[in-house]
């Protein structure tokens, strides 16, 4: 007892792309309205329930592609890479699903960085421990490791942040 719900997108691009004064913009943007209609991408269309883009559409879409000004002069076209490219698939002008984001490398580096300053922190807990026991707790050496642990824990969360 509902209507189907529709989802029409467009993209508007300029048949003048010269307002776009970077080159490799220029062919970004290309590879990008390119690849909307590439049948390994529209094919994902119809995992997620929707239905993909009609054939009739497709067409006057990529005999408008083609009339836009893109300058053959620019010689670096962006590639997809859909399989294994070994060599190639890391370099510039490439899009790649395996490519993670920077935020999951600076993460990885992160956790890295961590790895000596936590054995540096179990250290001190041992001393810590080791001064306990020996009945050096109310001295001024407990004291001195505590302040080396807060100092410790305190770079830990700056290196974080």
């Amino acid at each position: 007892n509902t209507w189907p719900i529709s989802l029409v997108s467009y993209v508007y691009i300029r048949k003048d792309l010269s307002h776009i004064t970077n080159p490799v913009s220029r062919t970004l943007l290309k590879a990008f309205a390119n690849a909307l209609f590439d049948p390994d991408y529209i094919g994902l269309c119809e995992r997620y329930g929707h239905i993909p883009v009609p054939e009739e559409v497709k067409t006057i879409s990529m005999a408008g592609l083609a009339e836009l000004n893109w300058d053959a002069s620019e010689d670096q076209e962006w590639t997809f890479e859909k399989s294994t490219m070994p060599g190639w698939g890391q370099g510039d002008y490439v899009i790649s699903d395996k490519r993670k984001s920077f935020t999951l490398y600076e993460a990885d580096r992160l956790a890295d960085d961590m790895e000596p300053l936590i054995e540096d922190l179990r250290q001190l807990k041992v001393e810590m421990a080791a001064a306990k026991v020996s009945g050096l707790s109310s001295g001024s050496a407990v004291v001195n490791m505590a302040w080396g642990v807060g100092a410790l824990v305190g770079g830990v969360m700056l290196s974080l942040y």
